[in-house]
């Protein structure tokens, strides 16, 4: 870190102290590093780094993930701030080289890093970046133990570290370098563990940290937008042999709703189905008795499910929707797509003054959650076959023999509802005539007598039984 850098780290101490005080956990003559204080702050350090380096001898996975503390609720780490706040960044690296003499030069510089990371984590957020930096650099020191052929007992370690950089990757939405540095080191992360070619059980291999590290990742692609990546990660994922079944539910349902939400974007829309119902369905099953969390992630699950389910003409039921407060949201779509009301649909998508439940206007929710443009584009289409077939159900009489639509009639129905007067015969023309190519009506056009001569068998078949070219891989 720069000057500027270490001057906040150095004022930022003195709020750490002050907290520190507050709640007792040192007291008020510990407040200046006093000479004789000094050797007992190194010499608890020094039983630390010997407790460390002993786990990591002994290859002990689950004594050095107790040593290695992310939680700030832990009072181990709080009593190991405290020390390390009465050591310069000189002692504390002087501290662990000495009694890592004679280890390999990535653990010295992991442990170091770790400790000068803890005790930046403890002071104000307002150097937040350097704080990341620090994590960062912790990170990519502890990869280059973990690259190691026999690191396997890591990967717990590695599972919690990754999840502290992609949580405190968070809060700072407006800092796309640090959500760029997350990427980059789990992207790492994850290629180590998917070239893991010990044969090892699942349990004591690299590899149950496969889906754990994909699913950190894919959250931070969706959060850049950048997803061009996440095909290369579906193939590797693939190639690698381990089957999504032999994992925690927690993680299958994550996976299943970042791949859903993929293959929605790609408008594989029956492939984001299945991920996306498979995530809802068994979300329940991740969270125990927590309800909170319960439902927050289904509403999430079923908003992105909801989507894909109207473009495919499979219409939400109203107790679902209000039973995750997603009807003021979906429910008039539904009706408009049923109905082949354009008018209710163009207000639905239009920002105007209309608003959701929440006080938000529904198309600025549905540009939130990056679904917008997916449903205007879907939706209007499902419209305009639904106006067409009431159209067809509301002119036929009980004598007709042949099954046919005058456009006349459709066009003045059309105008009536979207208020175009602009609107003519060829435009018609060409909405239908789409539908006809599309699957979503079987029969012809009569451009001479401006009829819509439809098929005596199945002139409307159903929504989901249409397969669309668009959506294929």
């Amino acid at each position: 870190m720069d000057a500027t850098s270490h001057a906040t780290l150095s004022r930022e101490r003195s709020v750490l102290m002050s907290t520190l005080l507050a709640t007792n956990l040192i007291s008020s003559s510990t407040h200046r590093q006093e000479p004789s204080q000094l050797p007992e702050a190194m010499q608890y350090v020094k039983n630390y780094v010997k407790q460390v380096q002993d786990a990591y001898n002994n290859k002990d996975r689950e004594r050095i993930s107790d040593l290695i503390m992310f939680d700030d609720n832990l009072s181990e780490l709080a009593e190991l701030q405290k020390v390390l706040y009465e050591m310069t960044e000189d002692s504390i690296r002087s501290t662990v080289q000495s009694q890592l003499q004679n280890g390999p030069r990535p653990f010295k510089n992991f442990v170091t890093n770790y400790l000068n990371f803890t005790i930046a984590a403890a002071l104000d957020s307002s150097a937040y970046i350097d704080v990341y930096e620090l994590l960062s650099l912790c990170y990519g020191s502890f990869l280059a133990l973990f690259m190691a052929q026999d690191a396997q007992f890591l990967t717990p370690l590695l599972m919690a570290m990754s999840r502290e950089l992609a949580d405190k990757e968070n809060p700072r939405a407006k800092e796309p370098r640090i959500s760029d540095a997350a990427a980059k080191h789990l992207s790492r992360a994850f290629n180590s563990v998917i070239n893991d070619k010990v044969p090892n059980a699942l349990e004591d291999s690299k590899k149950m940290a496969l889906y754990y590290l994909a699913n950190l990742t894919f959250r931070i692609y969706f959060k850049l937008k950048s997803t061009r990546l996440i095909p290369t990660m579906i193939a590797n994922i693939s190639k690698a042999g381990v089957s999504l079944a032999n994992f925690p539910m927690s993680q299958q349902v994550t996976h299943r709703y970042y791949l859903g939400r993929y293959q929605l974007y790609q408008l594989n829309l029956r492939q984001a189905e299945r991920d996306l119902s498979f995530a809802f369905t068994n979300c329940r099953a991740c969270h125990d008795d927590d309800e909170g969390l319960i439902f927050k992630n289904s509403r999430l699950i079923l908003t992105y499910l909801t989507a894909c389910r109207l473009c495919l003409g499979r219409m939400p039921t109203f107790p679902l929707l209000s039973t995750y407060d997603l009807d003021g949201y979906f429910w008039d779509l539904s009706l408009a797509v049923r109905s082949g009301n354009l008018r209710l649909l163009n207000r639905i998508l239009s920002f105007g003054p209309s608003q959701g439940p929440s006080g938000i206007q529904e198309a600025d929710w549905l540009v939130k959650k990056e679904i917008y443009f997916l449903l205007k584009e879907k939706l209007t289409v499902l419209c305009w076959r639904s106006l067409i077939r009431r159209t067809f159900l509301v002119t036929r009489g009980p004598h007709d023999t042949q099954l046919r639509v005058q456009l006349e009639t459709l066009l003045r129905a059309a105008q009536v509802l979207t208020k175009d007067a602009d609107l003519d015969l060829l435009d018609l023309e060409c909405i239908t005539a789409s539908l006809l190519d599309q699957g979503y009506i079987k029969g012809y056009i009569h451009s001479q007598k401006k009829i819509l001569v439809l098929s005596n068998r199945n002139p409307f078949p159903t929504v989901y039984s249409v397969e669309v070219t668009e959506e294929a891989a």
